[in-house]
């Protein structure tokens, strides 16, 4: 869009809608207006965003097995979606893949229609990495899983810090010094999440000078409810009294074996769901995805997209546990600024969280 004007202030050229290689008969009739009249209509059009005049951009994501209301991982990616659906009037949509044999037919179908695909999970990666190269004019956004390609964005989380925040918050809570956590598939970013929350059951152990036993059960899948209720029985019945959720749809059944039993709490993953049970969910581990996938959006939008690899940790706003607001009550002051610390540690680089299960036994839990 250009807009030129002699010295003088006789003669107006524009090119005004050029890209579009028509002007309407309105647009015609108002170039014969007198300059003084025409400015301000030029002025009000020029003011319209041009996001106005453009196609809607489409943006389709891809999902697991698990689906959308998971209450975890892929309803946190979501929330990013529609916040850059409300605010830049995006066409957003989403496809369920129900096997892994469907990505890379399902992801090459999306590609050939959408402005921008959205693939959530580790278990997408490779799938991706075949398809991005066949689409070089389609931008990528994946989550989990570090993909080549100057198209595609992908994020990766320090999930080991939200699970070593997870383990110290149920070390320091529990009663019967048992805790247990219910895990999904077992892939990179769950062991992180596992690894972590050992070694905050290990610090809380240091803090208070006894034994505290961790079980981990896995489930083998991220959609299988029954199994994660059944597996959260099994840990209740060895006298777990807090559990530790990391099973996306599977640990639906978790929460409803949780809610069967007394005495027992629950630290919830990906997204903050303190209030889903007030004073019974300890504390929700924070992923944000929905801040990795609105920022690119952002930057298709705005012309500024740029592929490439990033690990977002605690340090970045990217991981992290909530504000405890429901259960504050049921940890003393010392506990409480035990946590704080730990947050604070870990934002400062100056303590590390074992993300293999071979890096928890020589882990060093640190004074807090």
């Amino acid at each position: 869009m250009g807009l030129s004007r002699k010295s003088n202030g006789q003669s107006l050229t524009l090119g005004l809608f050029c890209h579009n290689h028509v002007v309407s008969p309105v647009l015609s009739s108002l170039l014969l207006l007198p300059f003084f009249v025409f400015l301000p209509i030029l002025l009000f059009v020029l003011s319209i965003p041009p996001s106005a005049h453009a196609k809607p951009l489409k943006v389709v994501v891809l999902t697991d097995a698990s689906g959308l209301g998971d209450k975890g991982f892929n309803d946190v990616c979501w929330q990013g979606v529609q916040k850059a659906k409300r605010e830049f009037g995006l066409n957003a949509q989403f496809l369920q893949s129900r096997e892994q044999a469907d990505y890379v037919s399902n992801l090459t179908l999306t590609a050939q229609h959408a402005d921008v695909v959205v693939t959530l999970g580790f278990l997408f990666t490779d799938a991706v990495k075949q398809v991005v190269p066949k689409f070089p004019k389609t931008h990528f956004i994946h989550i989990e899983g570090d993909i080549p390609g100057d198209n595609t964005a992908s994020f990766d989380f320090k999930s080991e810090e939200g699970g070593y925040l997870a383990g110290l918050v149920a070390g320091l809570f529990t009663r019967s010094r048992k805790v247990g956590a219910v895990s999904g598939m077992d892939i990179p970013p769950v062991e992180a999440y596992v690894s972590g929350f050992r070694a905050g059951v290990k610090t809380a152990e240091k803090q208070r000078g006894e034994h505290i036993e961790a079980i981990v059960a896995s489930a083998g899948s991220f959609d299988d409810p029954v199994k994660g209720k059944s597996l959260a029985r099994t840990l209740i019945d060895q006298g777990v009294d807090v559990i530790f959720r990391v099973a996306g749809n599977t640990g639906v059944g978790v929460l409803e074996a949780m809610k069967d039993t007394k005495g027992v709490f629950l630290i919830a993953e990906d997204l903050d769901q303190d209030a889903e049970l007030p004073g019974r969910i300890l504390t929700s581990t924070l992923k944000r995805m929905d801040v990795a996938v609105y920022g690119a959006i952002q930057d298709v939008v705005q012309g500024s997209f740029h592929g490439g690899h990033r690990w977002l940790g605690t340090a970045e706003g990217g991981v992290g546990i909530t504000d405890m607001k429901y259960s504050r009550q049921l940890f003393d002051a010392g506990d409480l600024e035990r946590i704080e610390k730990a947050r604070s540690l870990l934002k400062e680089g100056k303590l590390i969280a074992p993300k293999r299960y071979t890096e928890v036994e020589s882990f060093q839990p640190p004074a807090l």
